[in-house]
């Protein structure tokens, strides 16, 4: 594969998986999967996708439209602070909301992870760009393997293979890709286990 080739493959990565339309279908997904209802689950999934995805989107998509920013994947860790905090006001009100409507505890245990995920990263980033991209698919690597089982394992691959996407294409050093992962499986992993879905 040529220079060329590899640089697009890496930009085609970093598009699929940086969390926004793909979150969309594996909440689905999730949601299908804890709850017996079909009309009820997907009920859960849009309630949750639009506190933990679609409100943090819209903002930064009006930030793109009115050129506060120049990439929809907010490259410069500064212009990064107020979409973060404005994604775990939302993630904090979805939460809020899934709790007073007695949601199924695996979504609120994931709100909860996005929460402290976002915060910890959104504080790293005023110093120094940690991935986002490698902390969203480790969280998703994480979560379906406690849903689904040691199968799920064979989508470990997906961590390496999103962090050499975003380093091939200058976003992020081996360092920052490592780090968001780590900072995620941690989170995730706590969080999961403090609710009881981990046992040992």
């Amino acid at each position: 594969m040529s220079e060329k080739a590899m640089n697009k493959f890496a930009k085609i990565l970093s598009y699929i998986f940086d969390g926004t339309l793909i979150s969309i279908p594996l909440i689905v997904i999730i949601c299908l999967a804890t709850v017996d209802n079909t009309a009820k689950a997907l009920g859960w999934a849009f309630l949750y996708l639009t506190f933990a995805m679609i409100i943090p989107s819209i903002y930064i998509h009006t930030l793109f439209r009115k050129k506060v920013i120049n990439d929809l994947h907010i490259p410069d860790k500064e212009d990064r602070i107020k979409p973060l905090i404005i994604t775990i006001v939302s993630n904090v009100a979805g939460l809020s909301i899934l709790y007073v409507l007695k949601a199924p505890l695996f979504l609120k245990a994931m709100s909860l992870i996005i929460i402290i995920s976002t915060f910890v990263l959104g504080t790293i980033t005023y110093f120094w760009k940690v991935s986002m991209h490698t902390a969203w698919i480790t969280f998703i690597v994480v979560t379906f393997n406690v849903l689904f089982g040691k199968l799920m394992l064979l989508l470990v691959p997906l961590i390496p293979i999103v962090g050499w996407a975003r380093v091939r294409i200058k976003r992020h050093t081996v360092n920052q890709v490592i780090s968001g992962s780590i900072i995620s499986f941690l989170t995730s992993f706590l969080v999961y286990f403090s609710y009881g879905f981990i046992n040992f």
